[in-house]
């Protein structure tokens, strides 16, 4: 019960390594607030963490609009009081386009996700956990954030921009009580990677895919105690495929 009376909030929670963060945090004794755009999935994420006897609920909502990542902080200290842990999952990808490939409009669509809603959804944090001189901030970064060739213009630009977002928050922040690091999951089975035939599954030390469950022990290990001394960090979980790249 690494979490016990924590509140967390868990942007894109309703599929992929976002369900399995946020029943992690629910297993832990967090309270879970649940966010995407999908009310079916959002609604059965929540009745399986009812059922197994913790607190959540589901506020759906569109990460690229102020407005409503404010309501989900809204309801979220309506409902529980408190906010503890940030958890910022939502994200696409860019099927490896190239910067000829790519039109304006999809790139727009993927910085809005990928890089303009963890600023928003921390803007609208960040008041709260300084008042309570504590909070965690958890970014999901990707091998993109250190290299080329993982995903397409879009992504890489992407996943470095919340790498160098993640650590000017913990700069500017880490004083205050407020810890923020990045989680870099390598190829992991998910909606996102399902299809998508990768060569470099031949080239990853543990030779597999990782699981959505192995990321979200991460998750909660960075929102837990154990962590509280690591500060803008970027933490791989990759099967080892960076490794000499």
């Amino acid at each position: 019960m690494k979490l016990k009376e924590r509140v967390a909030i868990v942007f894109g929670g309703t599929s992929g390594l976002g369900e399995a963060t946020a029943k992690a945090y629910a297993n832990e004794g967090a309270k879970v607030v649940v966010t995407g755009r999908d009310e079916a999935d959002g609604k059965r994420i929540i009745k399986e963490i009812t059922d197994s006897g913790q607190q959540a609920i589901f506020v759906e909502a569109d990460v690229t609009q102020a407005s409503e990542i404010q309501a989900v902080v809204d309801k979220a200290l309506e409902a529980f009081g408190q906010i503890d842990i940030l958890y910022n999952g939502a994200g696409i990808h860019d099927a490896y386009k190239t910067a000829l490939e790519l039109e304006a409009d999809e790139y727009d669509k993927l910085m809005a996700i990928n890089v303009k809603a963890p600023y928003l959804a921390a803007k609208a944090v960040i008041p709260h956990f300084l008042e309570r001189g504590k909070g965690a901030i958890i970014n999901v970064g990707s091998q993109a954030t250190q290299m080329a060739g993982p995903g397409g213009s879009a992504y890489i630009t992407s996943k470095h921009a919340v790498l160098g977002f993640t650590k000017q928050l913990a700069f500017d922040f880490g004083s205050k009580g407020i810890k923020v690091n990045i989680l870099s999951p390598g190829f992991i089975e998910s909606p996102m990677t399902e299809g998508i035939e990768d060569e470099r599954l031949n080239n990853i030390p543990a030779q597999r895919a990782g699981k959505p469950e192995e990321i979200a022990a991460l998750a909660v290990f960075l929102a837990s105690d154990d962590s509280n001394y690591m500060h803008g960090a970027n933490v791989f979980m990759d099967g080892g495929w960076v490794l000499g790249r």
